[in-house]
């Protein structure tokens, strides 16, 4: 699956599905936070120079209280807004602010029909770019990354959105072989697309620019450069590529040294580390931990064929099939059958979790047509789904229904903390700016607070859906994070220079509390991205 021609997502792409890929059960939270944010991610056609946006950035109280660079602020303005010439899409129709920088169908059912996500559905010249009963059913985008030719809408696979989240941690790959991309960009692994074949370093995160804009941006399936659309500026890359290495994590956990305060969360761990799944997911991220390349043994992102294309929703019957990695013809799809591995910290909340929709059966627990929870996705690996795969042959998989809860439960554990780091690294930015800037362009500060309460919502979502009969989980952390909610929301009332700073402190003081109440040494190093909106 050669990724010259296009992603599985508008903008970006990430690691992809050797794993669990990233999901999320909790899309139908988002509502509240959505509404306050909505206005800043909507596409908008605009001839915007990046001089522009780099003298706009100048301004901009973020770069100026020195939170984030002008490059990545420019970046963020690009990914977030520019359409570049197109249909009206931009980076944020699909990876989401307000959703963890990606989507899922529950959030899709919350958007207007005008939204350009829907573009297809109002016909002409791009009425077959995408299979919108599909899109809005599993969450699933048209790809061409085999090519357009002979006939886009015959010759095309249908994949799930990745976020966006934590790149810096797994997308730069130590190529093992002369045609192994740099990046490790695409559910496929494949690299993303260098218009210069002759680019020293081919496949690179800065690069996937060139092939979303030619698959999702465009005003017709011919798909012509100058007409269509254009193509982002090398300038223009690079301040993309510095904004996403920005977003979620830069740091591994160390899982060995972790240790969950809810009892079954912490055998889940346990389980975790020795069932194999540190192998692949290594400490709870997207880089085996075996396995030597360019003489490093360890710290690579790898493909690995795990059986879900085997096991796809009997709802998709008829679609191509997604060959994975590479252009050899593999039955009847173009690869040779593996998908890149994606980081686990992020998984609960931020679905869908596979590359494509996959139906569960013959597991322990959770079987489903639809995989659309975190214990769903883990029981597939207790299935002959992936025990009858390549990777399951190696290294098969046999858990219990708890012990597939109780992963579960690490899992969800670990995201919560997550999300409550990327709240604090808000706050910190508010507190820095009311200390700097006073009350200056107090809209930034209140979207700041706005989306620090959308990720409460999130690690509380996180800890309260485990499955029905199991225990509660951490549920005194979650009374807390309800009420740094609530002075949140009131913080954005008030205009008062003190008492925005008593608030804002005071909730910073009680959500590291409460992260420490599920687990300990679970510290996360959150990017300057991750204050851009």
């Amino acid at each position: 699956m050669r990724a010259w021609y296009g992603f599985a997502l508008f903008g970006v792409v990430v690691t992809g599905c050797a794993g669990l890929e990233p999901g999320d059960d909790d899309a139908a939270s988002a509502a509240p936070a959505t509404a306050t944010v909505a206005a800043t991610t909507t596409a908008t056609a605009q001839a915007v120079t990046l001089n522009d946006r780099l003298l706009s950035c100048a301004s901009d109280p973020r770069v100026q209280a020195g939170l984030v660079s002008a490059d990545v602020c420019a970046g963020a303005d690009l990914f977030l807004r520019e359409t570049f010439n197109g249909n009206g899409r931009s980076c944020a129709t699909c990876h989401r602010v307000e959703d963890n920088f990606a989507i899922d169908p529950a959030f899709i059912a919350t958007l207007p029909k005008s939204d350009p996500l829907f573009i297809a559905e109002r016909g002409g010249a791009l009425a077959e770019l995408e299979k919108p009963a599909i899109m809005r059913q599993f969450g699933l985008i048209l790809e061409n990354v085999d090519g357009f030719a002979p006939d886009p809408t015959q010759h095309f696979v249908m994949r799930s959105v990745p976020h966006t989240l934590s790149l810096a941690t797994s997308v730069d790959f130590i190529p093992a072989g002369s045609h192994d991309p740099v990046g490790r960009t695409g559910w496929s692994g494949d690299g993303a697309p260098n218009p210069d074949p002759l680019s020293p370093n081919p496949g690179t995160l800065r690069d996937f620019q060139t092939g979303a804009i030619t698959q999702h941006y465009t005003r017709s399936l011919a798909r012509v450069a100058g007409t269509d659309f254009r193509l982002a500026t090398d300038d223009e890359l690079d301040k993309i590529d510095a904004f996403m290495r920005g977003l979620g994590r830069s740091n591994e956990l160390a899982l060995t040294s972790v240790v969950m305060s809810d009892p079954r969360a912490e055998a889940g761990r346990a389980k975790f580390l020795s069932v194999g799944c540190n192998a692949c997911h290594g400490n709870a991220g997207a880089n085996a931990t075996f396995g030597i390349v360019d003489g490093k043994a360890g710290q690579n992102n790898r493909n690995f064929n795990t059986g879900v294309e085997s096991r796809r929703t009997p709802a998709l019957a008829g679609l191509p099939v997604d060959g994975g990695f590479g252009q050899g013809v593999n039955g009847s799809a173009f690869g040779d059958g593996t998908f890149n591995t994606p980081p686990l910290v992020e998984a609960a909340d931020t679905g869908p979790f596979f590359h494509t929709a996959v139906q569960v059966t013959d597991a322990s627990a959770h079987n489903t047509d639809f995989v659309q929870t975190i214990e769903e996705a883990i029981a597939f690996y207790d299935s002959s789904g992936f025990n009858q795969s390549p990777s399951g042959k190696v290294a098969p998989i046999d858990l219990t229904a708890d012990e597939i809860d109780n992963i579960g439960r690490f899992l969800r554990g670990v995201n919560a903390t997550f999300n409550i780091a990327i709240a604090q690294k808000r706050l910190d930015a508010v507190a820095t700016l009311i200390g700097k800037l006073g009350n200056t362009r107090s809209d930034i500060q209140n979207k700041l607070l706005a989306l620090a309460t959308k990720e409460l919502l999130d690690a509380s979502n996180d800890l309260l859906r485990v499955p029905a009969g199991t225990p509660a989980l951490n549920k005194d952390t979650q009374t807390d994070l309800a009420s740094v909610e609530v002075l949140l929301a009131l913080t954005q009332l008030t205009d008062s220079i003190p008492t925005r700073t008593l608030a804002v402190t005071t909730a910073r003081a009680a959500l590291a509390q409460t992260s420490a109440k599920i687990g300990s040494n679970l510290n996360y190093t959150i990017g300057s991205g991750s204050v851009m909106f």
